[in-house]
């Protein structure tokens, strides 16, 4: 049985990658602000709470004020990011789509902004890391999934289909050092992980 830290996964995201990984054996350990003991992203956290963690799954909300968005997915995910480092234990984050285009929705722009930040620094800090950038979720089932790359994309996609993707990462190497995005699409096949994080370009 391994060990798996959802950082947020309290959420409706979270608890889905946290089910999941639960339904396969492993021991899921929940980091939140309601958990025992919390976890704030806003604050450094604690290495003891990643002690033993085989990985380590980033899926938080940013707050909406801009310096806590700052502290939280910037400081907060750069912080989790040199532990991993550290401890060699791999990472998988969840962002977003317009990471790289974040005038196209200035009311969000300074969370954005700052998701890209910390996506940087997780790329700069040395762990074996992955990243996941949703489209706008929603919580009906999956019906089929996009992969890209490059950030360029609109539209939709099922919570379900990014738990199933956060998933399958942490236990296929050939996703590592790579970005990439996800939309629902009804004439998509369902994926077959393995082949789609081969496929995929590495972050330069």
């Amino acid at each position: 049985m391994s060990t798996f830290v959802v950082v947020g996964g309290a959420g409706r995201t979270g608890r889905r990658i946290g089910e999941r990984l639960a339904s396969g054996g492993h021991r899921v350990v929940v980091a939140s602000r309601s958990s025992e003991p919390p976890l704030d992203l806003t604050a450094k956290p604690d290495p003891a709470l990643f002690a033993g963690a085989e990985g380590v799954v980033i899926v938080a909300e940013p707050p909406k004020e801009p310096d806590a968005a700052e502290a939280a997915m910037h400081g907060g995910v750069s912080a989790i990011a040199e532990i991993a480092a550290r401890e060699d234990i791999p990472v998988v984050l969840v962002s977003q789509i317009y990471l790289t285009r974040p005038a196209e929705h200035p009311e969000m722009s300074a969370r954005i902004e700052a998701r890209a930040r910390g996506e940087q620094a997780l790329r700069e800090s040395g762990a074996q890391y992955t990243i996941v950038r949703p489209s706008w979720l929603h919580d009906l089932p999956a019906a089929g999934v996009r992969v890209e790359q490059g950030d360029t994309g609109e539209g939709r996609v099922s919570r379900d289909a990014v738990a199933d993707a956060v998933v399958a990462a942490l236990f296929d190497p050939s996703a590592s050092g790579k970005t990439f995005e996800l939309y629902d699409d009804e004439d998509s096949p369902r994926p077959d992980w393995p082949s789609v994080f081969a496929a995929l370009h590495p972050d330069q």
